[in-house]
């Protein structure tokens, strides 16, 4: 059975990443691997939201990935919204940084147990994983896992 991998908006944001070319290296070969079928890819409408706001040239790489189909868009829900903020009075995910919080809750209500990101600051690090297990754990959700792309292109050697 193939991993099931929700995506936030920094993975296809780092397509036009100018840092370091390790990150871009890794984001198309995590990309490549749910297109060849290795793994299937997620995400929510909160990353198309946040990709409306992007410049432009991001918009147009973002979408030019978006447009080949591998990625399904899962949808957000009455759900979704409560343990988003669930996460935000937890203190798991800081306020100001609800989608944060509304990638992980669309991951979670739809049991899609790995989050990929390249925000290590909000969502990829240990004392968020903690937080958001434990609300999971309170409100009967599954464990999830948030990793880097890093963490999940070295499946495929």
């Amino acid at each position: 059975m193939r991993r099931k991998l929700y995506f936030d908006t920094s993975v296809l944001g780092a397509l036009t990443d100018p840092g370091p070319q390790d990150r871009v290296v890794a984001t198309r070969r995590l990309l490549e691997g749910v297109e060849a079928g290795f793994w299937e890819g997620y995400i929510s409408p909160v990353l198309l939201e946040e990709v409306e706001r992007a410049p432009k040239a991001t918009r147009e790489e973002i979408g030019r990935e978006l447009q080949k189909g591998f990625l399904t868009v899962l949808g957000e829900s009455t759900e979704s919204m409560r343990l988003s903020e669930m996460y935000i009075a937890a203190g798991a995910v800081p306020a100001q940084y609800d989608n944060d919080a509304r990638h992980i809750a669309v991951a979670t209500v739809h049991h899609i147990p790995v989050i990929v990101s390249w925000n290590f600051r909000h969502l990829v690090n240990i004392e968020t994983k903690r937080k958001i297990n434990s609300v999971n754990l309170r409100e009967g959700y599954p464990l999830m896992d948030l990793v880097s792309p890093w963490e999940v292109v070295h499946e495929k050697e």
